[in-house]
């Protein structure tokens, strides 16, 4: 049983799925979303934001009506015991490889702009404690945290501004020269950046008057929509297509441009500041992974969290050269779109129909 100073208002939800959405991605996702749609892929994010809301609705349409209010106890009356089981254990295993691609990315941005010769293994030894301590006392632990990693970054949000003294409307003319099958196929590819929102279906329970939260889970995701077609937008106008296909960290190339007469590298700044976004997005995927197991097989969750930041940190290092990781991010966002837009749909309709029969079996 959740008790009250455990629970969070409503209005946290916005920033829990603010805070879960931005992270690591924000840095270079323009380069990979313009796969198919090009110089109008820009648009596609409007798209994928309102997929993600759609999918927030339908999950909102089984939490809402469900026990227990979580995903462990949706897979057990819609899936039954033993199949459910497998289900949620799944879930707990992407939550917590989604873990390891924030980690591990950021890690990589830092070695590559700011540390070439840093040691992974002293980082995580200094990250992974922090992580611990937020996930191994109350949920409001996490929720302040990710107030901080919403509220404190947005201040980055004025840098985008300089790159425009530089903006070039051509390099995004003429609009809709792609199909609309081609935009929606780049919005796919932007979903990596949303899927922190998945852990909803773990912090439900822990929402004060959670039925009506549903707002403020579209208020956040319509935020951090905005935001990346803001910044997508900015980066368009600045880069071309062919240099967009050379280069990895479109964000960091903006920030680059940025001189100030006390800071001569903006994108250090840049790259400190988002660890206030990170350390959220870790801190969920691993606390939301934890408290799936718990629930699942009646263990502590404290003694879960010493297993999954040791899993972690082993995974960090296992994962050594830019392809690893790629191919790693490639693998999390193809899982999470099959997630999101194929099993939740069908979940929800077991879901819909197991509820049915039992109200007409009473």
């Amino acid at each position: 049983m959740i008790g009250a100073k455990d629970s969070v208002s409503s209005l946290m939800v916005f920033i829990l799925i603010t805070a879960s959405q931005v992270g690591v991605g924000v840095l270079g996702f323009q380069s990979y979303i313009i796969k198919y749609a090009g110089h109008d892929a820009w648009m596609s994010l409007p798209i994928a934001g309102a997929g993600i809301s759609f999918i927030i609705m339908i999950m909102y349409a089984m939490l809402n009506h469900d026990e227990q209010g979580d995903i462990v106890s949706i897979h057990s009356f819609a899936l039954g015991k033993w199949i459910g089981t497998v289900c949620t254990t799944l879930f707990a295993v992407y939550l917590l490889t989604m873990a390891v691609v924030v980690m591990r990315t950021y890690l990589e941005i830092i070695q590559v702009w700011m540390f070439p010769h840093m040691s992974l293994w002293a980082v995580l030894l200094f990250i992974l404690p922090l992580v611990f301590y937020i996930i191994g006392g109350e949920f409001r632990i996490v929720v302040g945290v990710s107030f901080f990693g919403v509220v404190y970054p947005s201040l980055l949000i004025l840098s985008f501004f300089f790159p425009l003294q530089y903006a070039r409307m051509s390099n995004i003319m003429p609009f809709f020269d792609h199909s609309i099958i081609e935009i929606i196929q780049s919005s796919s590819l932007a979903i990596l950046n949303f899927m922190g929102f998945v852990t909803l279906l773990v912090f439900y329970p822990f929402i004060q008057k959670a039925q009506h939260s549903q707002k403020f889970a579209h208020y956040g995701n319509l935020y951090t929509t905005l935001f990346y077609t803001f910044v997508c937008f900015i980066s368009f106008v600045y880069y071309n297509q062919a240099e967009l296909k050379e280069i990895i960290w479109a964000t960091l190339g903006l920030w680059k441009i940025i001189e100030l007469p006390i800071l001569a590298r903006f994108e250090y700044f840049g790259i400190a500041t988002l660890f206030f976004s990170i350390l959220p997005n870790i801190a969920l995927y691993t606390w939301a992974c934890g408290r799936t197991l718990s629930r699942q097989f009646q263990i502590s969750q404290r003694k879960i969290s010493y297993v999954l930041l040791a899993i972690i940190f082993i995974s960090c290092l296992f994962f050594d050269d830019r392809a690893e990781i790629g191919v790693l991010n490639d693998l999390t966002g193809k899982v999470g779109s099959y997630f999101l837009f194929i099993y939740i749909p069908i979940l929800f309709l077991l879901h819909w129909i197991r509820r049915r029969v039992k109200k007409h079996a009473s």
